[in-house]
């Protein structure tokens, strides 16, 4: 396909915190776009945290942080703030989660059509790649509707599902999923929304890039090590990443204190459930180091630095993608991995860097960990990002124009006065 490479414009909801996988990708990106050649806009109207903002200028991307435009645009922000105080007053006081779940879907979707309208603001000629880095998964029509603007969807997870209202809704914008590309990182989240949106078109690719940052260096590991006070035959293992329901941290706790070795624990994420938290420096003896708050991205690449391997435990099921796994073999730290999502571990099974233990069980996790402090995991080699089908950034960059491409095809045919003028000529 003969893509036409225009500026890129990349929109994330959750600009305002460092923390997920949305900064390194957007950072890396935009560096991408520096060396073609094409314009880089990040549009964050909830604002943007100063250190990734500062970052992204570096690079030489331009940030709206702030709602402006028409009436239009103001508008639909005003509205999906409205939304977002009445879905966060409604979890609270509502005995069920579904209907906050259905009026935060509605708030996010009018939050992404304001973006998607400040695309129009950010001043760049040529035609517009315009992503959603962090979109929801649901009403993917509407968000269109409401901003005509045909754009591509990253859609990580389906974290709910659209009752009746939020059904009929979708059905008056469906006509506008035609202006739509959702990209989702895993087969477990395609199969999802397929079922969900037969209609719409979704590709499979992995979110997390294999040159996203350097891999780290013997230097860094002895300098991250020091700053942690660890020993040369300390065991340290790293707990990255906020603990959200997905997430198995009661097991970790459970295992480490099975454990008859001393072992440290180093912990980087937002947000931490302080009763967990204290179990786990129960279990080893309070050898925790903890950065409270989200983690700037220097201490979380020093935490992995330090560790000799990662905890990535996760409840049975999960099948979006795991940005700490990318993360390992991006940056060569070894892993101890639940076996929570078969696709992940058919992934994972043989790979020398890798050991899997049972999910929700303490026990094969403690011996996991006993197996590594006995024989440690070997570092994963650079090609393990090719194995684990991560793309480099160039070709993500390449693969999102290639759609954009096709989105511009697709509005042109369906153009009744396009299909005159086509005619004509």
């Amino acid at each position: 396909m003969n893509a036409v490479a225009g500026p890129l414009v990349l929109i994330e909801p959750a600009a305002g915190t460092v923390g997920g996988h949305w900064f390194q990708a957007a950072i890396r990106l935009a560096h991408q776009c520096a060396v073609e050649g094409r314009a880089c806009t990040i549009i964050a109207l909830d604002g943007i945290e100063p250190t990734a903002r500062a970052a992204l200028h570096r690079v030489g991307a331009r940030v709206i942080g702030r709602v402006g435009g028409g009436p239009a645009e103001r508008s639909l922000w005003a509205a999906s703030q409205l939304l977002g105080r009445a879905s966060r007053l409604t979890g609270r006081l509502a005995r069920h989660r579904r209907l906050p779940h259905q009026i935060g879907a509605l708030a996010q979707c009018l939050a992404e059509a304001a973006a998607l309208r400040a695309a129009t603001r950010s001043t760049h000629t040529g035609r517009q790649v315009v992503v959603v880095l962090s979109a929801s998964g649901a009403l993917h029509g509407l968000a269109a509707a409401l901003s005509g603007r045909a754009h591509i969807r990253v859609v990580h997870e389906v974290p709910t599902t659209e009752d009746r209202a939020l059904r009929v809704i979708g059905r008056l914008a469906s006509a506008s999923l035609t202006r739509v590309r959702v990209v989702c990182p895993t087969e477990a989240v395609r199969t999802r929304l397929a079922h969900l949106f037969p209609k719409l078109a979704v590709a499979v690719r992995p979110f997390a890039l294999a040159d996203a940052e350097p891999r780290l260096t013997d230097a860094e590991r002895v300098t991250a090590r020091a700053d942690f006070g660890l020993q040369p035959d300390d065991t340290a293992l790293a707990l990255v990443g906020g603990w959200w329901p997905h997430k198995d941290i009661a097991t970790v706790a459970a295992a480490l204190a099975r454990l008859t070795r001393p072992v440290c624990v180093l912990v980087a994420g937002h947000p931490v459930d302080p009763a967990l938290l204290r179990d786990l420096a129960a279990a080893v003896d309070g050898r925790v180091r903890a950065l409270p708050g989200a983690a700037p991205r220097w201490h979380v690449r020093r935490v992995y630095a330090a560790a000799d391997a990662a905890i990535v435990a996760r409840r049975a099921g999960v099948g979006k993608e795991s940005g700490l796994i990318a993360d390992c073999a991006v940056l060569g730290v070894p892993l101890l991995v639940s076996d929570h999502d078969p696709a992940t571990t058919n992934q994972l099974g043989n790979r020398p860097w890798v050991r899997l233990f049972r999910t929700a069980e303490p026990d094969d996790l403690a011996a996991a960990i006993t197996n590594l402090i006995l024989r440690p995991l070997s570092r994963p080699t650079p090609g393990e990002t090719a194995h684990l089908g991560l793309p480099t950034a160039q070709a993500t960059l390449a693969f999102w124009t290639d759609l954009a491409t096709d989105l511009e095809r697709t509005e042109h045919h369906a153009d009744p006065v396009s299909d005159r003028r086509h005619r004509a000529g």
